[in-house]
């Protein structure tokens, strides 16, 4: 697919425009809550039973889209780090906590990673949090995942004020049964610019992910929570004349 700077402005401003809910003889209507804006990638030529065609990794957005009152996040560390995470108002759980958890039973266990929308963890904590939660977390999508595939395991010294802003603009990108792939990349509240570079970034990412780039996306498809989709028109290639330039 030929992808344009234009074509995709034009597409991402349809698609905040569609978001308001318009009828004859009615007002306009906004939702009242702040819808996110997703992109919906289709796929062609990727055998998604090939292990190694698959795509599932993070990446970090240009710029967050999250915020720690819409993202909740929770810490596996200790010592000094433990401190920092609760001093920034952040949830921690350090070995003594995961033993504790290991005695309760597989509900409460399930009860406490549903709390969560993503785990940070320090490396040399990761053996305890395999072992007492790892069947709960790999079921949700939420274990923490080490570079260069993800940024949720984390070193001893790594600044939590660093670690928690990367994760407001963190989104994981995977192909899972279907040559799909859907992800936000932005919110209606959020500045035009700002969503359209994170649009524009994430596109770039998952081209040099893809085995052949952008011939590896069939379609591209805007849409905002609750808002009619936009689908993204493919740009044209631009015909060189004879003797003369582009």
């Amino acid at each position: 697919m030929i992808i344009t700077e234009r074509k995709l402005r034009d597409a991402l401003t349809k698609t905040i425009e569609n978001s308001i809910w318009k009828k004859e003889d009615k007002a306009d209507k906004v939702r009242k809550f702040d819808e996110s804006l997703d992109i919906i990638v289709m796929l062609r030529d990727i055998d998604i039973k090939d292990q190694n065609s698959r795509v599932n990794t993070e990446f970090l957005l240009p710029h967050q889209i999250q915020t720690p009152e819409t993202h909740k996040l929770c810490f596996f560390t200790r010592d000094d780090q433990l401190v920092e995470a609760k001093q920034k108002g952040f949830d921690v759980c350090d070995t003594d906590q995961l033993n504790e958890l290991n005695k309760q039973d597989a509900k409460a266990r399930k009860r406490f990673v549903g709390k969560y929308d993503s785990f940070i963890a320090r490396a040399d904590l990761m053996r305890d949090v395999a072992r007492v939660l790892g069947r709960n977390l790999g079921q949700t999508g939420k274990m923490p995942k080490p570079l260069p595939n993800g940024y949720g395991i984390i070193n001893p010294n790594d600044s939590v004020e660093r670690i928690s802003a990367n994760f407001m603009r963190r989104i994981t990108v995977a192909t899972k049964r279907a040559p799909v792939i859907q992800v936000k990349f932005g919110k209606k509240s959020i500045d035009f610019q700002k969503n359209f570079e994170n649009l524009t970034a994430l596109i770039q990412f998952l081209e040099g992910k893809l085995p052949n780039g952008s011939a590896n996306i069939k379609s591209i498809i805007l849409k905002t929570t609750m808002g009619q989709p936009v689908k993204v028109e493919e740009g044209e290639i631009r015909k060189t004349k004879k003797g003369g330039k582009r």
